[in-house]
């Protein structure tokens, strides 16, 4: 009798384990509609899509818990990042720091995709770009697209909503697309920063609360992969330790209705307004690339 008790006991035992270690669920507003668009059903990809290496340190407690919950995640960068002078690095820094953060949250190598256009680059490069983007969604046919958000802070970030969207019109199949925020000048004049944060006017979005494990992987990629970024990482890691105290979260939600040939908000955009990324550039610099595409050209 004892000896039934005491299995029992390490029978619940071992449950409680398991139970402790289980992940918690992915959010329905996340997963429901890529799960809806699966073929098939079972088939559960993810791709986050950036435009350098560290933007992904926005959102990698959420493909850490997508990781953990059974998806098959795939991370690719558009740019080699680095190499145009100043603070940002070198590439081959930028790309050792990508790998070791990838590992970080779970996506192995043979899931890691460098589509290599240069820093500052998308734009010059935009239908090369977006056509090797549209062939890697159709070779990963993913139901869930995760990029960058459209909010002018930095042209090859808003390469990566642009190349998926454009990607989704070509291929042969429908995905769910979310977009996450980096940085932009959507504010009130006396102060237009804004970082990690969305431009409100284009709608609601939603926070991926992170268990400690999923924040436990959020601070290594931000600590101790993108070392060479440290002066974006600790403001980053300010405002993600303090969502994380107060209950929310990383922040994420469905693409809205973008027109790309518009500015994301009025005013002068980020990457107007420097320094080193397209220093006094009219708004034509960017729309002119976007009218190239044929997706963007008047039908007859």
């Amino acid at each position: 009798m004892k000896r039934a008790a005491g299995l029992v006991l390490m029978g619940l035992a071992s449950l409680c384990i398991q139970a402790k270690k289980s992940p918690p669920a992915v959010p329905a507003y996340l997963a429901a509609p890529a799960e809806a668009l699966a073929s098939p059903a079972s088939r559960r990809v993810a791709l986050g899509l950036f435009g350098h290496f560290d933007d992904d340190s926005t959102i990698a407690g959420t493909l850490n818990l997508l990781v953990r919950n059974g998806w098959e995640v795939h991370i690719a960068w558009i740019t080699t990042a680095g190499g145009v002078g100043g603070i940002y690095g070198e590439p081959e820094q930028r790309m050792a720091e990508a790998k070791k953060a990838a590992a970080a949250v779970g996506i192995p190598p043979e899931r890691q995709h460098y589509l290599g256009f240069p820093d500052h680059g998308a734009v010059d490069h935009l239908p090369e770009a977006v056509d090797k983007v549209t062939e890697l969604i159709k070779e990963v046919r993913p139901s869930l697209v995760i990029t960058c958000a459209y909010e002018g802070g930095h042209t090859d970030h808003d390469a990566t909503p642009l190349a998926a969207y454009v990607a989704s019109k070509r291929a042969d199949f429908k995905f769910a697309h979310f977009e996450v925020p980096t940085y932009n000048t959507s504010g009130p004049k006396i102060m237009p920063y804004r970082m990690n944060q969305f431009i409100k006017a284009w709608g609601k979005w939603e926070y991926v609360r992170l268990d400690r494990q999923g924040y436990k992987v959020r601070k290594e990629v931000r600590r101790h992969c993108y070392k060479s970024q440290w002066f974006f990482m600790v403001p980053e890691g300010l405002i993600g330790g303090w969502r994380h105290l107060t209950g929310k979260g990383e922040p994420i939600r469905a693409l809205p209705n973008y027109d790309f040939t518009k500015p994301p908000h009025p005013g002068k955009l980020l990457w107007q307004r420097g320094p080193g990324i397209k220093t006094g550039e009219s708004f034509d610099y960017w729309r002119n690339a976007v009218l190239k595409l044929p997706e963007f050209q008047a039908k007859d």
